[in-house]
C-alpha cells in the first residue's frame, strides 16, 4: 500500500529553510504590485500566480474589480453567473460540489461524498476544496479563469479557477465602510425579503503592519413559503474576517488571514416545489392509487402547482446548519534573483441539524411520504504550498513549487424512511434504511512548474507541468446490511498534466496565443442504494486548445477573444431518477467523450471617464458523446449537456454624470440571456427551460468624494422563473405525457426591489 513520505513537519521545515536563504535584492511582491497597478488604468490580475497585466496572460480570463461586484450586488459566489457569461453555478442543496460549478459546459454536478470540483474556488491562493465559502464581502477583484488550470493551481481545476482576492490592510490609515442593501417580500413587487450589512475596518498598527476586519450579515426571507403558516423559510448566515499584514523586513511580507462563517436554513431552504401535476396516478408499483389526484391534494393546503410556484404545505418545522472556518499564513520572501512563498492553510467545515431533503416533497396531503433523518457531517482541509518565482522581464520567466493537500470527511449515519399515510395518525412504513458511517480521505501530493521563454521582444513560449500522486479512501459501515456491513475502497491515481503555448506582441496594445492543455481532475467513490457498494469513478482526463487575441481600446477597455476546442476522457457526470418507492436515486458515472468547443468574446473596463461596461457573449456547443442514452432510454448523443446552455451573454455597465456641484447621479445596468437549458440527461422537454432575459439595475446618487452613495436596485425586473434544477417523475406520475415534476428555485427566479446605502469613513 502506497504511503505519503512528505509530512507537515517536513513541509513547515522546508518553509522555514526556505526563508533563512540570503537575500540581496528586492521586487514587489504579487499583491503589492497588483494593488499598485490598480491604482492606475491597468488592470492586473494574478491568474499565473504573479501580477500581470491581464492583456499580456495567454489565458481566457473575465475579471470583475470591486466597482463591478458591488454595482451588480454579486453577495454570494452563486451570484458570480451574472458576471462571466462562461460560468454557470446550480443552487441546488448539496449539488455544487467544491462551489465552483461549470465553465463551457464543463463542471462537475452530484451529491457524492467523495467527489472534488472541476472548477475550483481560490481565495487569497488557498485553495478551498470542499469547505468552499458562500458569501463574498471586502473583495477587490474576481478573475474566472477558463480552460484546465492544473498546472499552477492543482487538482480541482480541470475546466477552471475562480481566482478570488480580497483587500489587503493598509498601514497608511484608518478607514472603515458599511453597505447595506434592503429588500421586504411584498414591498414595490419583492417576491421575498433580503437584508445585507457589511462592514469594513481598517486599522494601522505600524508604519509596516495594519489589520483589516470585515464582517456581512446576510438575511433572507423566502424564496419558499409554507402555505400551511404562511410563513417565508428564513435563510441566514454571518461571517468575519481577519486580516493582518506585516513586512518587517524590506524583503518579507506576512499575511496572516483567518475568518468564521455560519448559516442557518429552516424546513430546508430553497428545496422542491411541485411545478407541475397530472391527474389521478400510481406510486409504489402501481400499489398505491391517488383516486383524487394529487393537484387536488396540494390545492387542499393551499398549494397551486405552475411555473414558479414558491409555496409547499408541511406542518413539520425543522433547522439545517452549516459552520466552515479556517485560516492561512503566506511569507513572501524576496531573494536574488528569485522571490520564495509559502501558504500554509487550514479549513474546516460541519453540517448538522436536518437538511433539505429531511422532507423530500414537503406535501403534508400526499399519501407517500419520504424523508431522510438529521445529518451531521464534518469536513477539514490542510494545504502546504512551496514555490519560487523568478523576476519578470529576463528570458526564463518561471514559477516552481510543491503542493500538499489532505482533506478528510466523515458523515454518521443519515436515515432514510418511504411511508404511507392513508389518514391523519396511521403511517405505514415501506422501506427504512438507516444508513452508513462514512470516513472518506483524500490526500495529494504535486510538484509543478511553468516557464515562459522570451524568443525575443514580441514572441514567448510558454512550457508548464504538473506531477500528482492522489489517493482517495472511503471506509463505509453500512447498518442496512448487518451481515456484511463494512467495505472499504482505495483509488490511487498518479498522473501528468502540462500546458505548452506561444503568444505574439501584434502590436504595443495587443497580443494574440495558442495554447494547449492536458488537465486532471481526481476520481470519486460513488456510494449507490444499499445493499449496493461504494465503486470507483474514474479521475477526469480534459484535453483542451485555445487560442485568443487581447487588446486595449480607448486607452483602457479590454477586449478578450477567444475559441476553444476540449474533449474529455472520462467526464464525471451523475444522473438522477424517481425509482418505483419514490427515492430520488442519483448514480455518478463516467462518460467517455465529451465534447465542448465554442468562442467567447469579452469587454471589460472603464470605456471613458464617466461609464465602465463589463459584457460578454458565450457559444460553447458542450455535448454527449455519440449514441449515448439518456435515462429515459432515449439516444440523446450529440446534445447539449445537462445544465449548459449553448449560448450566454452578459451586461454589466454604470454611467456617471454630475448633478451638482457635490452629488453625482449614476445609472447601471445588470442583464443576462441564455438560451433554453435542460435539467436532466433525456430527452424530457418538460424539464428544460426556455431561453429568457433577466434584467436588472440600480439608479441612484453618491457624493462627488465617493463617500456616501444612496440607489434603489432591482434584480429580475420581469420575475422570469428560472430554476436552479428540474426533477420529472414525481410521485403519482401518471404516464410521460402527465407527468408530476419538481423544482427548485433560488433568489435568482425571483424579483427583488428595494434600497441600498454605503458610507466610508
Amino acid at each position: 500500500m502506497r504511503k505519503f513520505n512528505l509530512t507537515i513537519t517536513a513541509l513547515a521545515g522546508a518553509s522555514v529553510i526556505a526563508l533563512a536563504v540570503p537575500a540581496f535584492a528586492q521586487d514587489a511582491t504579487p499583491q503589492q504590485a497588483a494593488d499598485a497597478a490598480d491604482a492606475n488604468s491597468d488592470i492586473i490580475v494574478t491568474a499565473q500566480r504573479k501580477a500581470e497585466k491581464v492583456t499580456e496572460v495567454p489565458i481566457s480570463i473575465t475579471v470583475a474589480n470591486q466597482a463591478q461586484l458591488e454595482r451588480q450586488q454579486v453577495n454570494t459566489v452563486n451570484d458570480l453567473s451574472r458576471v462571466a457569461p462562461s460560468l454557470e453555478i446550480q443552487q441546488a442543496p448539496g449539488q455544487n460540489t467544491g462551489g465552483g460549478g461549470a465553465i463551457r459546459g464543463i463542471g462537475t454536478q452530484t451529491f457524492s461524498a467523495g467527489a472534488v470540483a472541476s472548477v475550483g474556488v481560490v481565495v487569497d491562493q488557498v485553495s478551498q476544496g470542499n469547505a468552499n465559502i458562500s458569501d463574498l464581502f471586502d473583495v477587490s477583484r474576481i478573475e474566472v479563469l477558463k480552460g484546465p488550470q492544473g498546472t499552477l493551481f492543482g487538482l480541482t481545476t480541470s475546466a477552471g479557477v475562480i481566482n478570488i482576492t480580497t483587500n489587503a490592510p493598509d498601514p497608511s490609515g484608518f478607514s472603515a465602510r458599511v453597505r447595506t442593501e434592503l429588500s421586504n417580500a411584498g414591498t414595490a413587487g419583492s417576491k421575498f425579503g433580503n437584508q445585507v450589512i457589511q462592514g469594513v475596518v481598517n486599522i494601522p498598527l505600524a508604519s509596516n503592519a495594519a489589520v483589516r476586519v470585515s464582517g456581512v450579515t446576510n438575511l433572507r426571507q423566502g424564496v419558499n413559503k409554507n402555505a400551511l403558516t404562511g410563513d417565508y423559510n428564513d435563510n441566514d448566515r454571518y461571517g468575519v474576517r481577519g486580516r493582518l499584514l506585516w513586512e518587517p523586513t524590506e524583503r518579507l511580507t506576512v499575511n496572516l488571514i483567518g475568518d468564521y462563517t455560519k448559516s442557518r436554513a429552516e424546513n430546508g431552504g430553497d428545496f422542491f416545489t411541485f411545478v407541475q401535476t397530472s391527474g389521478p396516478g400510481t406510486a409504489l408499483g402501481g400499489l398505491l392509487r391517488d383516486s383524487v389526484g394529487i393537484t387536488a391534494r396540494l390545492a387542499s393546503c393551499g398549494v397551486t402547482p405552475g411555473e414558479g410556484n414558491q409555496k409547499y404545505c408541511s406542518g413539520s418545522s425543522y433547522v439545517g446548519r452549516t459552520e466552515n472556518y479556517g485560516g492561512s499564513l503566506q511569507l513572501d520572501y524576496e531573494a536574488d534573483p528569485f522571490t520564495l512563498t509559502s501558504v500554509t492553510a487550514y479549513r474546516k467545515s460541519s453540517e448538522t441539524g436536518f437538511g433539505a431533503a429531511t422532507n423530500v416533497f414537503r406535501g403534508d396531503p400526499l399519501e407517500l411520504q419520504v424523508g431522510n433523518g438529521a445529518v451531521n457531517r464534518k469536513l477539514s482541509l490542510f494545504t502546504q504550498e512551496l514555490r519560487v518565482s523568478s523576476p519578470a522581464d529576463q528570458f526564463l520567466e518561471y514559477t516552481a513549487g510543491v503542493f500538499y493537500s489532505n482533506q478528510k470527511q466523515t458523515r454518521d449515519p443519515e436515515s432514510l424512511s418511504v411511508s404511507v399515510v392513508p389518514f391523519p395518525g396511521l403511517t405505514i412504513p415501506i422501506v427504512r434504511n438507516p444508513g452508513a458511517d462514512l470516513d472518506i480521505q483524500d490526500e495529494s501530493l504535486a510538484v509543478f512548474g511553468q516557464g515562459t521563454f522570451h524568443l525575443s521582444p514580441s514572441l514567448r513560449l510558454i512550457a508548464g507541468g504538473r506531477y500528482t500522486t492522489d489517493r482517495l479512501s472511503m471506509d463505509r459501515y453500512d447498518y442496512f446490511t448487518p451481515a456484511d456491513p463494512f467495505s472499504r475502497t482505495i483509488l490511487d491515481v498518479q498522473k501528468f498534466s502540462w500546458r505548452l503555448g506561444a503568444q505574439y506582441d501584434l502590436a504595443r496594445d495587443m497580443m494574440i496565443y495558442a495554447t494547449a492543455s492536458r488537465g486532471f481532475k481526481g476520481g470519486q467513490i460513488a456510494i449507490p442504494s444499499a445493499p449496493a457498494k461504494p465503486f470507483v469513478v474514474l479521475p477526469e482526463i480534459p484535453m483542451a486548445y485555445e487560442a485568443g487575441l487581447k487588446t486595449t481600446l480607448f486607452g483602457g477597455w479590454v477586449a478578450d477573444l477567444s475559441v476553444f476546442y476540449q474533449k474529455i476522457k472520462n467526464f464525471q457526470a451523475q444522473q438522477c431518477t424517481v425509482d418505483s418507492t419514490a427515492v430520488i436515486s442519483c448514480v455518478q458515472t463516467n462518460i467517455n467523450g465529451v465534447k465542448s468547443r465554442g468562442a467567447e468574446i469579452n469587454f471589460f473596463g472603464k470605456v471613458f471617464e464617466g461609464l465602465s461596461l463589463n459584457t460578454g457573449f458565450i457559444y460553447a456547443k458542450a455535448t454527449y458523446p455519440t449514441n449515448f442514452i439518456g435515462t429515459d432510454g432515449t439516444n440523446i448523443g450529440g446534445s447539449q449537456l445537462a445544465y449548459a446552455p449553448k449560448y450566454k451573454f452578459t451586461l454589466s455597465g454604470e454611467y456617471e454624470a454630475p448633478v451638482t456641484g457635490r452629488l453625482n447621479g449614476f445609472v447601471a445596468a445588470d442583464t443576462v440571456w441564455k438560451s433554453r437549458v435542460r435539467y436532466e440527461a433525456n430527452s424530457n422537454s418538460l424539464t428544460t427551460f426556455r431561453s429568457h432575459w433577466l434584467v436588472g439595475g440600480r439608479i441612484g446618487l453618491r457624493t462627488d468624494d465617493n463617500r456616501y452613495s444612496v440607489a434603489v436596485f432591482g434584480r429580475n425586473l420581469f420575475n422570469v422563473h428560472e430554476p436552479s434544477l428540474m426533477q420529472s417523475d414525481f410521485p403519482y406520475t401518471t404516464d410521460q405525457r402527465e407527468q408530476n415534476i419538481g423544482a427548485i428555485y433560488g433568489p435568482q427566479s425571483f424579483r427583488q426591489v428595494g434600497i441600498s446605502f454605503d458610507a466610508k469613513f
